[in-house]
């Protein structure tokens, strides 16, 4: 997740030295809230799952689905990922402290398109595998059981951002704390960088599930997962000038700045859940709930320092450090119907408030997190299915200089897919793009920010 934005200049107002929401966020858990449902026919639908029929995937995805299950069956998928960034800044004049503001303009990169030609882009590329695993359904008492294992991708954390106008501290009207102007004979230090940071990584885990009949067409489930994964980050702050700021509003000093604060090295991320889940079905109606309890992962990291003198000076980052970062309970309430024997229509409601999220170090600005995914899937003959869907893609984070407060930041995403049956085995195929475009407003400047990615899912599952 990235921020783009700066605090309104409009008013001279000065602020102590801090860190806001797309101002020059650090590294810290970002990615986390990024699930990564590693189902080929899940994500050809839109990304619903919680009242599909039983299958494989049901270890990862609602664990009562297994008990659905006819025949032991085993299967793998992998992906192809790639994902980009872009932002555009467009800075309004400075209305007291006069051509201040251009300094940060750049009119060419302006346009009725603000992506046309966007300030900076940034891409990631991966190539990994999806899920490997396998379930076996049997009778207990009378009763269908079922027990899975699956070693998956759990999230993808990978993370980018980058601001090219950081100023410390912020002179704005909104953020963080506005004060008077300087008094006579005051001045204002303000120093001017530019702020990036990248995380390219993956949190891993490995989901043990059992699924059972309790009562005719009624089933329950549970999963216990442990994740794990290593991410590469990097941190950069490099100086481009200081700014003095006296009480004339026409009275302020400029001076260029070249050097830098960089970091490099690990994150590692480790933790355990627990899920449960529900499925019933009535003629061709099936319905499903997945209940993710509240879980600990604990994140530390390794950084080596470089730097070069300057203005910025030492940022007091530290080199090495740890948390712990409670994730809130994320429930998916979902419903599947059959139109016509060869056709089904399935819908999610997805929810997750990060703002109950707990940390034992500095926490992200998140709040709620929720959505809808509709889904359809079409039998060509008994041995072709054609998929499709659309679902909101939500993000944790909250926009800045919403009309809304506190509004998060939401997407879309659409997905098609096709499975074919060769005998034993099955193999699917999907494709998703999603698209998330949101605006950072201020009275001085509008960061216009977008996120594409390009998802494609293959999978085989063989059935003895």
């Amino acid at each position: 997740m990235w921020r783009g934005g700066l605090c309104g200049i409009v008013l001279l107002l000065a602020a102590p030295a801090a860190e806001g929401q797309g101002v020059m966020q650090r590294l810290g858990i970002q990615g986390i809230e990024q699930h990564a449902l590693m189902s080929v026919r899940a994500r050809g639908m839109g990304g619903v799952f919680a009242a599909l029929p039983g299958e494989v995937e049901s270890v990862v995805l609602n664990p009562a689905g297994l008990a659905i299950m006819q025949r032991p069956a085993v299967a793998a998928s992998g992906f192809w990922r790639s994902g980009d960034w872009a932002e555009t800044q467009h800075w309004n004049p400075n209305r007291y402290y006069a051509g201040l503001s251009l300094y940060f303009a750049d009119p060419d990169a302006y346009t009725t398109d603000p992506f046309a030609n966007p300030d900076w882009t940034h891409r990631q590329r991966t190539v990994q595998l999806g899920a490997l695993g396998g379930a076996m359904p049997f009778r207990l008492a009378g009763r269908r059981v079922a027990v899975g294992l699956m070693l998956h991708q759990a999230a993808h954390l990978g993370d980018y951002d980058r601001n090219d106008n950081v100023l410390d501290p912020y002179i704005g009207q909104f953020r963080p704390a506005p004060i008077e102007r300087p008094n006579p004979g005051e001045e204002i230090e303000v120093r001017w960088s530019a702020f990036e940071r990248e995380r390219v990584g993956h949190l891993r885990a490995i989901s043990m599930a059992a699924g059972m009949e309790v009562a005719q067409n009624l089933y329950v489930g549970l999963r216990v997962a442990r994740s794990w994964g290593t991410t590469t980050d990097r941190q950069q702050l490099r100086d481009r000038g200081l700014f003095l700021l006296r009480e004339d509003a026409h009275d302020y000093s400029f001076d260029t700045a070249d050097g830098y604060t960089a970091w490099e090295g690990t994150s590692e991320f480790s933790g355990m859940s627990a899920t449960v889940g529900l499925h019933w079905q009535y003629h061709v109606l099936r319905t499903g709930i997945v209940f993710t309890f509240p879980h600990t992962v604990a994140h530390s990291f390794s950084y080596a320092r470089s730097a070069q003198a300057s203005v910025s000076g030492d940022t007091n980052v530290p080199m090495t450090g740890d948390d712990e970062v409670t994730l809130p309970a994320r429930i998916v309430l979902g419903a599947a119907v059959r139109p016509m024997p060869r056709v089904m229509i399935a819908v999610d409601y997805f929810r997750q408030d990060y703002a109950l999220l707990k940390s034992s170090g500095a926490a992200p600005d998140w709040g709620l997190a929720h959505g809808i995914g509709l889904g359809i899937e079409g039998s060509l003959r008994d041995d072709t299915w054609i998929r499709a869907g659309f679902r909101r893609d939500p993000r944790g984070f909250r926009i800045e200089g919403s009309g809304l407060l506190g509004e998060t930041a939401t997407g879309d995403a659409l997905s098609a897919g096709i499975g074919r049956r060769l005998g034993v085995l099955v193999l699917d195929m999907s494709y998703e793009f999603q698209r998330l475009l949101y605006q950072d407003r201020w009275e001085s400047n509008v960061d216009f920010n977008r996120i594409r990615k390009h998802n494609v899912l293959f999978g085989a599952t063989y059935s003895f």
